[in-house]
């Protein structure tokens, strides 16, 4: 799939079911995943993990807390 998020095969979200309904992890992957460069490099777990090489398993792409307030979470 060449418009989808390179890190889409290993995003725990996915491969970890913490999405608990499947429709919800569907949709996810639909509207950030697999939509093109434009819509995944909004998502904050792939801005999270550019950046510090790592994102918790539980933030979702259009997680409300900004990146920087996830980083300092995490670090």
């Amino acid at each position: 799939m060449e418009n989808a998020c390179p890190k889409v095969e290993k995003c725990p979200i996915f491969i970890n079911n913490v999405l608990a309904i499947e429709n919800a992890a569907v949709a996810y992957r639909k509207l950030y995943c697999e939509a093109g460069l434009q819509k995944y490099s909004n998502c904050k777990r792939y801005i999270v993990s550019n950046r510090i090489g790592k994102c918790p398993p539980d933030i979702m792409p259009n997680c409300s807390r900004t990146v920087e307030e996830i980083i300092v979470k995490i670090s």
